[in-house]
């Protein structure tokens, strides 16, 4: 039987070995979503050190003027936090499939995203919000003598809104992979409808 199927020109080929998991994962790559949240937190990373706020401190007896700006974790220490949650959930997006085959009643990837953007769009609004206050308009003895003859301003620049920008689109994108469906979930629900009614 054998040596006849082996003689037989037409017979079909065997079918090729099933691939490994691994290879199975590797080939689904990065949807939309995907690209999309791990493009804006890189944005967000970067934009974390572009100027946030300038600075200006001008004398009131004489023309002068001194002008500087801070990026956001110099303005505020709380976006520190930016920084870890955008790394957390890069870190997340990369390591998606080992964290699914971990044991132990973890969080899933999805919520470790959803928690990781939502907080850090949450911070960034606060840090973007929150101007930060200027030595000299301190009340303290010693600065009200010194700075008595300047005037400190304090404005807003375009790192903030690029951060604010990108953690937005993170946080939607996150929220908007995480609510969509397979395809043929979305389908399987009528044709099982159809189904049921031709068997009746």
């Amino acid at each position: 039987m054998t040596s006849e199927t082996s003689l037989n020109p037409h017979a079909p080929p065997p079918p090729p070995p099933p691939p490994p998991p691994a290879a199975a994962a590797a080939a689904k790559g990065w949807t939309g979503s995907d690209l999309a949240i791990g493009g804006a937190l890189v944005v967000l990373l970067i934009a974390l050190f572009l100027p946030w706020f300038t600075g200006e401190v001008s004398a009131r007896s004489a023309a002068l003027a001194v002008s500087g700006a801070a990026d956001g974790p110099t303005s505020h220490g709380y976006l520190w936090a930016v920084f870890v949650l955008a790394i957390l959930a890069l870190v997340v997006l990369v390591a998606r499939d080992a964290i699914g085959r971990l044991p132990g009643n973890l969080p899933s990837a999805g919520q470790m995203l959803a928690g990781a953007t939502g907080l850090a769009v949450l911070l960034t609004i606060l840090g973007v919000v929150q101007k930060p206050s200027p030595v000299a308009a301190g009340p303290g003895p010693v600065i009200s003598p010194v700075f008595g003859h300047f005037t400190v301003s304090v404005g807003w620049s375009y790192g903030g809104f690029v951060a604010l920008l990108a953690a937005l689109v993170a946080v939607v994108a996150t929220f908007s992979g995480a609510g969509s469906l397979p395809a043929g979930r979305r389908i399987s629900m009528p044709s099982l409808r159809r189904r049921g009614s031709s068997a009746n």
